[in-house]
C-alpha cells in the first residue's frame, strides 16, 4: 500500500497535475540546482582522507587475502606481484590452466585467464615487469607466452577459435562445443610490446620484440620486431627506432638480429 501511494505521488509530481504538484516539482528542481556552500580546506581534507582510507582498505585485503589466494592457483609467481584494484578483488583463473608469472608483474583484478579442456596442461607464461590491464581476456588451449616489460590491454588474446569451425552440429550444443586440437596454435608475444585497448591477437601469431599496435588492431599474422601495426586486417604501418642502449638488455647478437630484420623489411 505504501509503495503504491508513493508511486502515485511521484507520477503526479512528474506530470505536475495541479498547481500544488507543480510547486513541489519546482521546489525539488530548485533544491537539486542549489549549490551547497563548502569550505575548500575542509572538503579537500575530507577528499584526501577518503582516498587514503580506500587505498589502505583495498591494499590490506590485496596483501592478506586476494594476492595469496591468486598465487595459490599458479604454478609459479615471481617477486612483487601486484594486483591492481578495479572492484573485482582478484583476477580469475578458469579451467585447467598452468600459470607462471615472472617478477614485478602487475595484473588488474578483473582479468580472466581461461584454460580449455582440449589438450593436457594448457599454459600461460608472463615475463618480468609486464603489466596486464583491466578486462583483458586470455583464452589458452595450449600455450600463450608474453615477454618482459610489456603493456597488455588487449580485448582478447586466444590461441584457439573458441569453438569448432567446420562442425556446425557441435556448435549447436549448449556449451557451444570445444575447438579441435588441430585448430589450437600457440601464441608468442615478445619483450617490450604494447598492445592497447581493443587489440585482438589470433591463434598461431608470433609478435616480435618492441612491437606497438594501434587501438583496435587485429593481429592475425606474425609481426617482425620493432614495428607499429594497425587495422583489421592488420598492416605494418612503419618501422620503429631500435635504441642502441637496448644491447645492454638483450645482448649484441639479438640487437644485430633486430637490425638485420629491419634492413630486410620492405613496407608497401
Amino acid at each position: 500500500m505504501t509503495d503504491g501511494f508513493f508511486a502515485r505521488m511521484r507520477l503526479k509530481i512528474s506530470k505536475r497535475e495541479s498547481p500544488f504538484y507543480d510547486k513541489i516539482y519546482r521546489g525539488i528542481h530548485a533544491m537539486r540546482g542549489f549549490p551547497m556552500p563548502y569550505n575548500r580546506k575542509l572538503y579537500s581534507f575530507l577528499y584526501n582522507e577518503r582516498v587514503l582510507r580506500r587505498a589502505l582498505w583495498h591494499n590490506f585485503w590485496r596483501i592478506v587475502y586476494y594476492e595469496p589466494m591468486f598465487k595459490s592457483q599458479c604454478v609459479s609467481v615471481g617477486k612483487n606481484l601486484h594486483m591492481e584494484y578495479a572492484g573485482n578483488g582478484s583476477a580469475t583463473i578458469k579451467g585447467p590452466l598452468r600459470v607462471t608469472l615472472g617478477d614485478n608483474v602487475r595484473i588488474f583484478d578483473n582479468t580472466i585467464f581461461a584454460g580449455l579442456k582440449v589438450l593436457d596442461n594448457p599454459e600461460l607464461v608472463v615475463g618480468d615487469s609486464t603489466y596486464i590491464g583491466p578486462q583483458v581476456r586470455l583464452r589458452v588451449g595450449k600455450k600463450i607466452t608474453i615477454g618482459r616489460h610489456c603493456l597488455i590491454v588487449s580485448k582478447i588474446i586466444t590461441d584457439n577459435p573458441g569453438h569448432p569451425i567446420d562442425d556446425v552440429v557441435s556448435r549447436l550444443k549448449p556449451s557451444g562445443g570445444l575447438p579441435t586440437p588441430e585448430s589450437i596454435r600457440p601464441i608468442t608475444i615478445g619483450d617490450f610490446c604494447f598492445l592497447p585497448l581493443e587489440t585482438v591477437v589470433y591463434p598461431g601469431v608470433t609478435i616480435g620484440d618492441g612491437v606497438v599496435a594501434r587501438i583496435g588492431t587485429h593481429i592475425s599474422h606474425d609481426v617482425p620486431p620493432f614495428c607499429q601495426v594497425a587495422g583489421n586486417p592488420m598492416r605494418i604501418v612503419r618501422k620503429l627506432p631500435i635504441p642502441e642502449e637496448i644491447k645492454d638488455i638483450v645482448g649484441e647478437d639479438r640487437y644485430q638480429q633486430y637490425l638485420k630484420v629491419h634492413a630486410d623489411l620492405a613496407l608497401s
